[in-house]
């Protein structure tokens, strides 16, 4: 383990213990992406947990408050993965549109060429009915950060991608005031040119549920 992946480990800890101990929290957990706390307002949200922890800001670009640029920070502790994301958001009364933009790259030396980042492209939409809100988030990604430490001086080379990526997140969820709870689906898919073929890879549905906790 790195010094840096151990020093934020340590440091998600503190603040999970900080914010169980104020007024209030949400507790989530996710067969998918782990358990923790997280908090939103209309300005910045924050996610720590295990193995993901995010923070991110959202600012919005018009009176009317329809228009956003969202931007979040995160780090997976069991891939060793950091995350940046910037989003355009688009808000009319219970639909919600965005336009992700993600980057994500192992940050450490390596002695072998490797693939230390991936560039994605994104599109989402939810929708609120009432109590149930549906949501869909499609990815694709076409570019990738490659290192290789015989030809490049702590520079990574970006390439094109010769396998089309793709991977397509679906969730209901049944929303109440102090808890929800979300049936959802995830699935990726790569096509591969020179076999003019499909092939799949994480393919899974999972369960999440949100509770708020008041001390």
């Amino acid at each position: 383990m790195s010094k840096v992946a151990l020093k934020l480990r340590i440091l998600v800890v503190c603040l999970l213990i900080l914010n169980v101990l104020s007024l209030g929290a949400d507790f989530y957990f996710s067969t998918k992406d782990g358990m923790g706390i997280m908090e939103f307002s209309d300005s910045i949200s924050y996610l720590l947990g295990f193995p993901y922890s995010e923070v991110g800001f959202r600012l919005s670009l018009d009176e009317n408050r329809t228009i956003f640029l969202s931007t979040f920070g995160g780090y997976d502790f069991v891939k060793s993965t950091y995350s940046l994301r910037l989003s355009s958001d688009f808000q009319v009364e219970n639909i919600i549109v965005s336009m992700p933009f993600e980057l994500t790259m192992k940050i450490g030396e390596t002695n072998e060429p490797t693939e230390i980042g991936r560039f994605n492209v994104g599109l989402s939409a939810s929708i609120n009915f009432g109590n149930i809100n549906f949501s869909a988030l499609a990815y694709y990604s076409a570019f990738y950060l490659f290192y290789d430490p015989a030809f490049n001086v702590n520079i990574p080379t970006v390439y094109t991608d010769d396998i089309f990526r793709s991977s397509l997140n679906v969730k209901v969820s049944y929303i109440q005031p102090t808890l929800s709870i979300s049936l959802g689906y995830f699935a990726s898919l790569r096509w591969l040119s020179y076999r003019a073929s499909f092939i799949t890879g994480e393919n899974s549905p999972y369960i999440e549920a949100r509770v708020k906790v008041r001390f």
